[in-house]
């Protein structure tokens, strides 16, 4: 019979092969959001659970933010379900609140037909083989292989009119950490028909989003990861 401290540690091994991925279920990470140096308001983005869509094992991300001077306050919910084989989005949820207006879409995203379609709107539209919404991107992006000085060109944005995906990762940058501390941060800028956003991925095992800055309809929004729960 084999020792209970050997089938710990054969068990720990066996999870460790079934997860190459750097993040988990349970895992929640919370930010600041700040204007500048004026705080306006609060995101997560959190690994809730696992679920079976469509026969294919996924993940489920969920997305959260809100804040915004008066008069231009966002709100939005995302929710990603993403096949923990492939990688590839299966499903996608965005609603956004903004100046009293409500924009909910859902969509079902069909990698092996190359299609994807609206919940309520007749017809489907051509997808990539390999698609992600933007949810689905952020995690990809923490497994992705990033080095300084790289730049890739991703043609995997379900919508195909937003590809390519341009990353580059422009160098490396200390970013402050809940615990006080400062992390060696790969900082990589996104870019997607015109639109540029940042992201400082920890140069570690875990490729932490350390801090985002956002364009949004208000200004250029910064968010400072403050709590991580597990």
């Amino acid at each position: 019979m084999m020792p209970i401290a050997q089938l710990l540690v054969h068990a720990a091994l066996l999870a460790r092969l079934a997860a190459p991925y750097p993040f988990a279920v349970g895992e929640t990470l919370r930010y600041d959001a700040k204007l500048g140096y004026f705080p306006v308001g609060t995101a997560s983005v959190s690994v809730t659970r696992m679920a079976t869509e469509r026969g294919t094992r996924a993940f489920v991300f969920d997305g959260t933010g809100e804040g915004g001077p008066p008069g231009l306050r966002v709100r939005y919910d995302l929710t990603s379900w993403v096949g923990t084989g492939s990688f590839n989005s299966l499903r996608f949820h965005r609603r956004l609140e903004q100046g009293g207006k409500v924009n909910d879409q859902a969509y079902v995203i069909l990698p092996d037909s190359a299609r994807y379609r609206q919940e309520g709107v007749p017809g489907d539209w051509v997808a990539p083989s390999n698609p992600l919404d933007e949810l689905a991107f952020l995690y990809y992006l923490r497994s992705a292989p990033l080095k300084v000085g790289q730049t890739h060109n991703y043609v995997r944005y379900f919508k195909t009119g937003y590809n390519p995906i341009q990353v580059s990762v422009t160098g490396r940058e200390p970013i402050p950490m809940p615990d006080g501390s400062n992390a060696s941060c790969l900082a990589v800028r996104v870019t997607a028909r015109g639109t540029t956003m940042q992201v400082w991925f920890t140069d570690d095992a875990r490729r932490l989003p350390a801090q985002l800055e956002l364009p949004l309809p208000f200004g250029s929004v910064t968010l400072s990861l403050a709590g991580i729960s597990r």
